[in-house]
C-alpha cells in the first residue's frame, strides 16, 4: 500500500488531528514498515536494578520510551503498591509471569495478585518438572528434569488455571524456552502443550530467540498456530543451530546487534497472526550496563 502526500492529507482531514497518532502507525505498517506494537519490556531484564532503586528504574524505562510492562515478581511490594508505582512512572502493566510451580501451588492466589496489579495476561513462565533439577545452567538442567509425563501434567494444569483465569476476566499464556522443542520419547513439549490444552483457555507467548535456539522456524510457528500465539518475547541470539537441530549455545543479547535473527519478516508474520503485545527481554550475564542495552534494542526497533 502506498499513499501520496495529497491522499494522506485527505485522510487526516477526515479523521481529525486528534487521531493522527493512531492513524499514522497503521499506514506505516500497511506499507510494510515499522514496529507494530507499543514498546514493551519484561522486567526480568532489570531485576537487579529494581531491587536497588525500584521507582528510579521505572522512571528510566519510561524515559527510554518503554510503555508496556510484563512483570517478573513484586520486589517486596504488595500488588497494589507495585501497580501504583508502575502507573505513576507512566507505564502500563499488561502481563505477569508466574512459574508453573507457583500456579500448581496456588493458582487462585496468583490470579488475585494479577488482578490487583491490573494486568490483562497471566503467563506461565516455565514448566514444572517431575524431578529435581541438576547442577549447572538452568536451560540444560530443566531440559533434563522434564519428561513426557511432566509435559502432560503441565498441560492439564494449564487448562485448570486457564479456566480460573477466564472466570476472573484474565487471559492465560504459556512462555517457551528452548526445552519445549527438545525430544521427549518422540514428542516435543511444545506439541504436547498445544495438543492437550484448550485453545479457548490457553494461548502462547512465543519467545522467538528461544524457539530459534530450539531449532525451529518462528515464522512457521506463527503461521501454523496463528490462533494460539498472542504475545512475543524478543531478544538477540548469538548463534543459530542447524535447521531442525536443538541448539547448545543459548547466549543472547541486544536485538539487531550481532544477532542471527532476521526480525522484520518475523514481525510481519506475528502481526498477521494476531499478536497483540511484544516484550523486549535481556538475559544475564549482561555485557554492558542494562539501560544501554535497552536503549540499543529500542533504537533498532524504532529504526524499522
Amino acid at each position: 500500500m502506498t499513499m501520496t502526500r495529497r491522499e494522506m492529507l485527505g485522510v487526516l482531514g477526515v479523521v481529525g488531528a486528534g487521531a493522527v497518532a493512531s492513524v499514522l502507525p497503521r499506514f506505516a505498517w500497511a506499507a510494510g514498515r515499522g514496529y507494530p506494537w507499543p514498546l514493551g519490556l519484561q522486567l526480568w531484564s532489570v531485576k537487579a536494578e529494581l531491587d536497588q532503586d525500584f521507582e528510579g528504574t521505572l522512571a528510566q524505562l519510561a524515559k527510554l520510551g518503554y510503555r508496556e510492562i510484563e512483570t517478573a515478581g513484586l520486589h517486596g511490594r504488595t500488588p497494589q503498591a507495585f501497580r501504583q508505582a508502575i502507573v505513576q512512572a507512566g507505564l502500563k502493566p499488561v502481563s505477569a509471569h508466574f512459574s508453573m510451580g507457583d500456579l500448581f501451588a496456588d493458582a487462585a492466589g496468583r490470579i488475585a495478585e494479577a488482578q490487583a496489579m491490573g494486568v490483562q495476561w497471566i503467563v506461565a513462565s516455565s514448566p514444572r518438572p517431575d524431578k529435581p533439577l541438576g547442577q549447572g545452567d538452568w536451560i540444560p538442567a530443566i531440559r533434563d528434569a522434564m519428561t513426557l509425563d511432566a509435559w502432560k501434567k503441565n498441560a492439564a494444569e494449564l487448562n485448570r488455571v486457564g479456566t480460573l483465569a477466564k472466570a476472573a476476566g484474565l487471559k492465560l499464556g504459556y512462555h517457551n524456552h528452548p526445552i519445549e522443542f527438545a525430544d521427549y520419547d518422540g514428542q516435543r513439549g511444545y506439541d504436547v502443550i498445544l495438543k492437550h490444552t484448550d485453545p479457548a483457555l490457553v494461548k502462547l507467548e512465543l519467545d522467538v530467540a528461544w524457539a530459534v535456539a530450539g531449532g525451529v522456524d518462528p515464522i512457521a510457528l506463527l503461521k501454523k498456530h496463528a490462533d494460539r500465539i498472542r504475545l512475543l518475547h524478543i531478544k538477540g541470539l548469538k548463534a543459530r543451530p542447524a535447521p531442525g537441530t536443538y541448539g547448545s549455545d543459548f547466549a543472547s543479547g541486544v536485538i539487531g546487534a550481532g544477532d542471527v535473527i532476521d526480525w522484520p519478516p518475523i514481525f510481519t508474520a506475528a502481526r498477521q497472526a494476531g499478536v497483540v503485545h511484544a516484550f523486549v527481554e535481556q538475559e544475564p550475564p549482561h555485557i554492558q550496563p542494562i539501560m544501554k542495552s535497552l536503549a540499543a534494542c529500542r533504537d533498532y526497533l524504532q529504526s524499522l
